[in-house]
This record gives C-alpha cells, structure tokens and sequence, in this order.
C-alpha cells in the first residue's frame, strides 16, 4: 500500500507540473512494487539487493536469480514483471506531455509488460531481447529468451527479428512467434496449460 500511495502522488505530481510547464519528464522512472526471493539491481558497477519501494533508474539492470521475481511499476504506469533467471535493463525512458519513449533490453529470462494507452501525439515503445525487437504501444506482451518466443496477449504487436531487415510481424492477441534467432518469426502455437505455465513464471504469488 506505502507504495501505490507513492507512486499515485508521484504521478499526479508530475501531472502538474506538465500542466504548468507544458511538457515534463518523469524525475523517477520506476519503482519496485513486489518482489519474491532475492532480487538485485545492478547499477554502476555495483550489484546490490532490491526491494520494495526501490526506484528503478534508467541503466540500471534488475537480475534475478532461480527463485525470484520482480513486479516494476513505470511512470507512465505500465507494469513490468520480470521471472526468474532473467536480466532486464531500462534502457531509456522519457515522458512528456505530448510523447513517450521507453526502451527496455531483456538480455536473458523471462517477462511480461503490460503497456498503458498513451493519449499524446507519440509513443515509441520497444523492448529488445538477444534476437528480436518489439515494437508496442497499448498492450500486454509475454516473452522467454530460452524458448525464443515473444506472445501478444492483448492488443497488436510488431516484431522482427534482430538478423532481419524486412517487414516486422504483426501480432494479435493470442499469437505467437519464436526462431528469431534464425532470422524468422515462425508461429508458435503453445496449449492452454503451456501458456498457463509460461505466465505463472512471470506471476508473482
């Protein structure tokens, strides 16, 4: 709860300031709301442990081990979780008025983002794994660098693989794709219980 409560006025201190100033940019990116295990962030040079209510900083790198996971709130309000074996870096993150822009570099493991509707003029939102890049705006999107495999799971996504030039892939709600590595962006078709057990590694309890 001492988290939401900051995060909400944090929020709403930035919103007026954008409304006086007419374009702002959020002084903190992102905060940890939840986190299981022991979690660390990597942050010049240094690897130190995370817990809630710790802000997320642009560079910095979350890591988590085999048994935990990290739930991220952004300024803009989307949500990052992050599951076990994984390295995750906020790469860039810029909110204005008018315009986002947020990079986030999944170097390895397992995520789910579910990316909140922007109402300004631009929004450039794009996660980076080792093989491919996504490009989203509004939607929920799940990923493992293991399996190779970035799903839609509400709205449309564009993909396409790093070793590619051509035109990226648009996803659906419900569609999948994997051998990026490859150059390709091959369906992938996962059963009820496989995607089920794909989303409760990124579920924290």
């Amino acid at each position: 709860m001492h988290v939401t409560i900051r995060f909400g006025m944090r929020r709403a201190l930035f919103l007026v300031i954008a409304g006086v100033a007419g374009s702002a940019v959020a002084a903190e990116p992102a905060w940890v709301a939840q986190i299981n295990g022991a979690p660390t962030v990597e942050r010049a040079g240094q690897s130190t442990a995370l817990h809630r209510g710790d802000v997320v900083a642009v560079a910095d790198t979350v890591v988590t081990d085999a048994t935990s996971k990290v739930k991220i709130l952004l300024a803009d309000d989307s949500v990052l979780t992050i599951g076990p074996k994984s390295r995750v870096i906020l790469q860039q993150f810029m909110l204005e008025t008018e315009s986002r822009t947020v990079q986030l570099q999944v170097l390895a493991g397992r995520f789910k983002v579910a990316i909140a509707k922007f109402f300004g003029k631009s929004s450039d939102y794009h996660v980076t794994t080792p093989t491919a890049v996504a490009g989203v705006r509004g939607t929920v999107l799940w990923g493992d660098t293991d399996l190779d495999a970035i799903c839609a799971l509400d709205g449309h996504i564009d993909v396409r693989p790093l070793k590619s030039s051509g035109t990226p892939a648009r996803l659906s709600a419900g569609q999948c794709v994997t051998q990026m590595g490859a150059g390709k962006t091959a369906p992938l078709k996962p059963s009820a219980a496989e995607l089920a057990a794909y989303l409760k590694e990124v579920t924290l309890e």
